[in-house]
């Protein structure tokens, strides 16, 4: 839920952006406010 807060996602597109986090691994979007999220997460973005 904070995820989905800070960024302004919704808890389905957070689930993503925090199982990428949780893994160490990039995440593979086409959503434009998903992979800014990501990145401002410090994740990478396929």
């Amino acid at each position: 839920m904070r995820l989905a807060r800070m960024h302004g996602l919704s808890v389905y597109d957070a689930s993503y952006l925090e199982l990428a986090l949780r893994e160490a691994i990039p995440l593979a979007t086409l959503d434009a406010e998903l992979a800014a999220a990501a990145r401002a997460e410090g994740s990478g973005v396929i």
